[in-house]
């Protein structure tokens, strides 16, 4: 079975979808610490000493991770606003 760029994306904003609902209703200090275990990881820090340095294979990655983290932790706040 061969994967597609769409089939590989619908995948993952189906994972995304899920994992927001998930972050979103664990109550208690759990869900406080999932919540900013997410939060904390939306965004990335970058200790280069030149910011316009050209970012490797590795620092793309981190940038995704981030950007992955941010649309979790935003969707999940949302669930628990609707809620």
């Amino acid at each position: 079975m061969s994967i597609t760029l769409e089939t590989l994306e619908g995948r993952l904003l189906a994972q995304r979808k899920v994992l927001a609902r998930l972050v979103a209703a664990l109550d208690g200090p759990a869900g406080d610490e999932l919540r900013d275990y997410v939060r904390d990881r939306s965004h990335m820090i970058a200790d280069e000493e030149d910011p316009g340095a050209v970012p490797g294979e590795g620092l793309s990655i981190e940038g995704a991770l981030a950007d992955e983290m941010h649309h979790i932790s935003e969707a999940a706040e949302a669930h628990r606003k609707a809620s």
